[in-house]
C-alpha cells in the first residue's frame, strides 16, 4: 500500500491542510501509476500510495523538484464524522551520508513552528517491523492551535541513497480514534518492502 514508512515536508502540518485539493490525475516527476489508473508508484522505490485506504484520501501530491528527487504525499481522515482531521504527509528525499538522527534534528524546529507553545513528548530510535535494520527516528510533541491542544509526530528513515520521513497531526481531544486510524495506515507502509534504494 503506502510508501515509506515515513516521509514528508513538515508543510502538512500548516493549517488549511485540510481543504487541500483531492489526488489529480496527473503524475509528478518520480511517480508512475499503478495498472488501477490510480496508485502512485513511486519509480526509485517501487513504495505505493493509493488514492483512497480505509478512509484516507490521498491529497494533491506535489514535486518539490522536476527531477523527482523530492516528492511528498499527503493524505487526510476525517475525524468525529468530518468535524476535524487527521493530517499525515510522506516525502521522499535524496539526501546522502544523513543519519536518521541528523535528518529529525535538523527537521524537528520545523515541525514544532506549527504550533504554539509547543514541547517534546518523546523522542529516540526506532525499528520498522518488516525491516529492523534500517535506520529510524521519532519524535512526538504537544501543542496548540487556535488555543486547542494538537499533538504531532515527525519519523525520519534513512534508506541510503533515499531518505524518508513522515509528519502527522491531529487534536488531542480525538487521539484514540486518530491513533487508530494511524495504526492501520502504518501497518500498511510497513508491510512494503522497498527495492534497494541508491542501488
Amino acid at each position: 500500500m503506502l510508501g515509506l514508512l515515513l516521509a514528508a515536508p513538515v508543510g502538512v502540518l500548516a493549517p488549511g491542510i485540510a481543504m487541500a485539493q483531492p489526488a489529480s490525475g496527473e503524475v509528478p516527476e518520480g511517480f508512475s501509476f499503478a495498472p488501477d489508473g490510480t496508485t502512485l508508484i513511486h519509480v526509485a522505490s517501487g513504495l505505493r500510495f493509493p488514492a483512497r485506504f480505509k478512509g484516507f484520501t490521498r491529497l494533491k501530491e506535489q514535486a518539490t523538484d522536476p527531477s523527482g528527487q523530492y516528492v511528498a504525499i499527503s493524505y487526510d481522515h476525517p475525524l468525529k464524522g468530518g468535524k476535524d482531521h487527521l493530517l499525515v504527509r510522506f516525502a521522499v528525499v535524496q539526501i546522502e551520508d544523513m543519519s536518521a538522527r541528523d535528518h529529525y534534528v535538523i527537521m524537528r524546529q520545523a515541525a514544532m513552528s506549527h504550533f504554539s507553545a509547543p514541547s517534546v513528548a518523546a523522542e529516540g530510535p526506532v525499528k520498522i517491523p518488516n525491516n529492523p535494520s534500517l535506520d529510524a527516528y521519532r519524535g512526538t510533541f504537544n501543542g496548540f492551535r487556535d488555543n486547542q491542544p494538537w499533538r504531532f509526530s515527525l519519523t525520519t528513515v534513512n534508506y541510503g541513497r533515499w531518505s524518508g520521513r513522515m509528519t502527522a497531526a491531529y487534536p488531542q481531544a480525538d487521539a484514540a480514534e486518530a491513533e487508530q486510524h494511524l495504526a492501520v495506515l502504518l501497518a500498511e507502509v510497513r508491510s512494503q518492502t522497498p527495492k534497494v534504494l541508491g542501488k
